[in-house]
């Protein structure tokens, strides 16, 4: 019942939050007058995307460009809530709605975020667990050494450093895109690709993620294709973010070899493999489990300087493409997705945080 209670009052919490992150994106599309914030409504079909425009004034009528701000924002959150969140221009050639784009470009995202957050985790803690084990000694020293270097080193270097070893040490790997176009096309692979007028666009089916579909179809080669443009950008994510998991590890397990609890359990003659993994680990992992969250949420949104490094068709390329060239509706349509899932993502941990200790939610 208390964790209810919990679950209930963070969800309160999460209303204002959210609203706090719509009159943002809201300002920063009016902050240059109505000339912008018609812009990110406007398509190339329809010319100049100004107010003044003939062409465009059902679009200023419908989102009241020129009545007061507060009415503007009225019905701005209309617009989001009703699934009318702009135009982009730099999807893809001749544009699209931002919501058809965010359901393209984002779950390639989430793929790499995913890839790179389950080897960090699945390398961090074990490596953690022997740092803590072995306090002061060798391994701890190592561990900590490259934690510090590979949290210090910034995504975009790391990404352009691996992608210079692959092509010194295996000439022929792929070091951009999502797929190899010799490998996989609309015409052989129509499970892989949609089609917008003309344009074919990856968007795998039925999970959007390339590698677990090809696999789903049997497409073998599209799968090690996949597999092999994903290697590289995963890998420049999972170095960035290991270095934080695996001292979270550590400090919690240190933290907990010092409770009295810990020493009873000593000892009692209880074997050491026992007292690590139930008394000690076991606890140490509650705050490396909210990190684990965050730094996925933060994946999400950080990830745009490695998808353009490596052409990665996610939604942090094309944020990069927003702003390059100027588009005003892909901007703020990737704004506010990356700062929906921090906020929603930042809940889940919470959530996640009180199940796994009872005493957060009294």
């Amino acid at each position: 019942m208390r964790l209810i209670l919990y679950v209930v009052r963070r969800l309160l919490i999460l209303i204002p939050t959210l609203l706090g992150v719509t009159i943002i994106t809201f300002t920063l599309s009016h902050a240059f007058g109505p000339n912008l914030a018609i812009a990110v409504y406007c398509t190339p079909k329809l010319g100049t995307c100004s107010i003044d425009n003939p062409l465009l004034q059902p679009i200023v009528q419908q989102f009241h460009l020129r009545d007061p701000v507060p009415v503007q924002y009225f019905y701005y959150m209309r617009g989001l809530l009703s699934g009318d969140w702009g135009y982009t221009t730099s999807a893809i050639k001749g544009g699209m709605p931002v919501t058809q784009a965010i359901s393209i470009f984002f779950p390639q995202t989430v793929e790499l975020a995913i890839a790179a957050t389950a080897f960090a985790t699945l390398i961090g803690v074990p490596t953690g667990t022997v740092s803590a084990l072995r306090k002061d000694k060798l391994p701890d020293h190592a561990t900590r050494i490259f934690a510090l270097v590979g949290y210090s080193i910034p995504f975009f270097w790391l990404a352009l450093l691996l992608q210079i070893l692959a092509i010194a040490l295996m000439p022929g790997w792929e070091i951009t895109g999502g797929y190899s176009p010799s490998s996989i096309s609309p015409s052989t692979e129509p499970w892989a690709f949609v089609d917008l007028g003309g344009t074919y666009q990856l968007f795998s089916q039925p999970t959007h993620f390339l590698v677990v579909d090809a696999a789903l179809h049997g497409s073998w080669a599209v799968f090690l294709d996949a597999l092999k443009h994903l290697i590289l950008p995963t890998a420049t994510l999972t170095i960035g973010i290991l270095g934080v998991i695996l001292r979270m590890v550590r400090s919690g397990m240190v933290d907990s070899m010092n409770q009295d609890y810990v020493r009873t359990a000593w000892s009692k003659g209880l074997p050491d493999w026992v007292v690590t993994r139930t008394h000690i680990r076991r606890n140490a992992l509650l705050p490396a489990a909210t990190v684990i969250g965050l730094l996925f949420a933060g994946l999400l949104g950080g990830v745009v300087l490695v998808e353009d490094v490596f052409a990665w068709p996610g939604i942090g390329y094309w944020a990069t493409q927003a702003v390059l060239g100027f588009d005003a509706g892909g901007i703020m349509g990737t704004t506010l997705i990356f700062a929906l899932f921090l906020v929603l993502i930042n809940l889940a941990a919470d959530v996640m945080y009180a199940y796994l200790d009872p005493r957060i939610s009294l």
